[in-house]
C-alpha cells in the first residue's frame, strides 16, 4: 500500500547566491589590486629576480610564470566543476518537479480508484437489496403462508415450511450485513454525524461489555463523498480491530472539525486494550488501506501506543481537498 514519502527540501532562492558571488568577485578584485600595488611599491619582481639569480641553473626565475599558468588552470578547473555542479543542480530540480508531478498524479488516481470502488460497492449493495432481498422476502412470505395455512397439512410440510422461514431469515440477515459492509446505508440517509452515532450504537449493541463513547465537534455536513466515506471507514475499521484484537473495556471516538487556517478534520479512536505487540512494526491490511484512503486526501494517519495501555489511531485530513462532492 501507500508508503510514507519524504520529498527533498526546496532549493533556496538564487538572489542570496548572486549576492555572495558578487561579494566574492569584489574580494578577488580587491586582493589582486592590493597585491599589484604592494608589488609595485616594494619592487617585488626585482627582488625575486635578485634572489633567484644564484639559482639560474635551476631555472628558478621561471617559477613566477609557471605559477601564474598553474593559477589560471586552477581557475579553469574550478569553472569546469562549477558548470558540472550547475548541471547536476538543474537535473535535481527537474527530478524534484517530476517527483512532485508523479506524486500529485498518484494521489489523483488513488482518489479516482477509491471513488470508483465506493460506487461499485454502492451499486452492488443496491442490487443485493433490490434483487436478492426481495426474492428472500418472497420465499419467506410463501413459506409463512404454508406454515400458517389453517387446513390440515402433513407434518413434514409444516416442518419444511418452518425450516424455509428460518433459513430465509438467516440468509436475509447475512445479506443485510454484507450490504452494510459494502455501503453504509445510514451514511446516505442520515449524514455523517448521525451515521457515526448509528455505527457506534450498533457496535455497542453487539459488544455490550465494552463502554463505547463518541464525541462529535464542529460542522460535519457538506464535506463531500470522499471525506464522508473516509471518516466513516476509519472509525469502522478501528472498531473492527478493537473487536478482534484489543480485548478492551472502553473505546473513545472523537471527530472534530477545526475551523482555522488549516481547516482540518481530526479523528481519534482510542481503546484501553492490550495494545500493540512488542516488536510489531507492521500494520494489518485494514490499517494499510486506511492509510491509502487518508493519504489520497493529503491527510496523515498514525497508530500510537495509548497510555497506560491500549492503542490510539489518529487521522488528520484537510477539508479543502475533499469538500467537493
Amino acid at each position: 500500500m501507500k508508503a510514507e514519502l519524504t520529498l527533498p527540501m526546496p532549493v533556496a532562492s538564487s538572489a542570496p547566491s548572486r549576492l555572495k558571488a558578487s561579494r566574492d568577485a569584489f574580494a578577488v578584485a580587491a586582493i589582486t589590486l592590493v597585491t599589484f600595488l604592494a608589488a609595485s611599491h616594494f619592487d617585488l619582481q626585482e627582488q625575486i629576480a635578485s634572489l633567484a639569480g644564484p639559482f639560474e641553473r635551476y631555472q628558478a626565475d621561471e617559477l613566477p610564470l609557471t605559477l601564474c599558468v598553474f593559477a589560471a588552470t586552477l581557475v579553469w578547473f574550478a569553472w569546469r566543476r562549477w558548470r558540472q555542479a550547475a548541471e547536476q543542480l538543474a537535473l535535481r530540480r527537474a527530478a524534484e518537479r517530476a517527483l512532485m508531478d508523479a506524486l500529485t498524479e498518484n494521489r489523483r488516481l488513488s482518489q479516482m480508484y477509491l471513488l470508483a470502488q465506493e460506487e461499485e460497492r454502492r451499486s452492488l449493495a443496491r442490487e443485493l437489496h433490490d434483487e436478492l432481498g426481495q426474492c428472500l422476502n418472497a420465499i419467506k412470505l410463501d413459506a409463512m403462508a404454508i406454515r400458517n395455512d389453517p387446513r390440515a397439512l402433513p407434518k413434514e410440510v409444516l416442518e419444511s415450511a418452518r425450516a424455509i422461514v428460518d433459513v430465509s431469515s438467516q440468509v436475509y440477515d447475512v445479506t443485510r450485513g454484507l450490504m452494510q459492509r459494502l455501503r453504509p446505508v445510514a451514511l446516505d440517509e442520515l449524514g455523517l454525524a448521525d451515521a457515526l452515532r448509528h455505527l457506534a450504537g450498533e457496535w455497542r449493541r453487539r459488544n455490550p461489555s465494552v463502554n463505547c463513547s463518541i464525541e462529535l465537534e464542529g460542522e460535519l455536513d457538506g464535506l463531500g463523498e470522499q471525506l464522508n466515506i473516509t471518516l466513516y471507514r476509519v472509525v469502522q475499521e478501528c472498531l473492527t480491530n478493537v473487536t478482534r484484537h484489543a480485548r478492551a473495556s472502553a473505546v473513545e471516538i472523537a471527530v472534530a472539525r477545526v475551523d482555522s487556517a488549516s481547516n482540518e478534520l481530526l479523528v481519534s479512536v482510542r481503546d484501553d486494550g492490550v495494545g500493540l505487540p512488542r516488536g510489531s512494526g507492521r500494520a494489518g491490511l485494514g490499517l494499510a488501506g486506511l492509510r491509502e484512503r487518508v493519504g489520497a486526501l493529503d491527510g496523515r494517519l498514525e497508530v500510537l501506543a495509548s497510555r497506560p495501555h491500549g492503542v490510539e489511531v489518529r487521522a488528520r485530513i484537510p477539508v479543502a481537498r475533499g469538500a467537493v462532492p
